[in-house]
């Protein structure tokens, strides 16, 4: 196995741990129903350390598992979460990410985008969303949550080798 799927089966591991930490511990923790999003952060990290591939691959993968656990259309975060991953995997290695500010503006930037994205998506196809629509209340607590979590969650994300940068001659 070549390293780039590793870390793909290793980010989709990685994200259905934090999809299920969300639906169940993190629910004592919610205000207003709305709880940090883990796996989105996860996404985040690896995009940016892997590449676009690794990015929308794994974000496609995540979003399904998402998708079969909420009430959401089939394909609903499967969507959102692609175009996130893909688009974070364009900035791989042109991102320097330093330990503190670089986490924060990540996550709420992805946050804002992935609020962005289910609005487009609802109004085109119709779909009640979970509160993002507009920028309500609920999206701003979870701007909140996932800058506030970034830092720290960054930090855990990159103890993990298979997150590492190789050179991409070697890879």
């Amino acid at each position: 196995m070549n390293r780039e799927f590793r870390t793909t089966i290793f980010t989709i591991i990685a994200m259905a741990l934090c999809i299920l930490l969300q639906s169940t511990i993190l629910g004592r923790v919610a205000i207003r129903g709305v709880r940090p999003d883990l796996a989105m952060l996860v996404l985040v990290y690896a995009s940016l350390r892997r590449g676009p591939m690794v990015g929308q691959v794994s974000g496609f993968a995540s979003g399904f598992l998402e998708d079969l656990m909420n009430v959401s259309p089939l394909g609903f975060h499967s969507l959102l979460r692609t175009v996130i991953g893909y688009l974070f995997g364009l900035l791989s290695g042109n991102v320097f990410i330093d330990p503190f500010l670089m986490p924060i503006i990540l996550a709420v930037v992805a946050t804002l985008l992935k609020g962005i994205l289910s609005g487009i998506v609802s109004a085109l196809f119709g779909i009640e969303s979970s509160g993002f629509i507009t920028f309500t209340g609920r999206l701003w607590i979870e701007v909140g949550y996932n800058g506030i979590v970034a830092p720290f969650f960054f930090a855990l994300l990159n103890l993990f080798k298979a997150f590492k940068q190789t050179d991409k001659a070697g890879a």
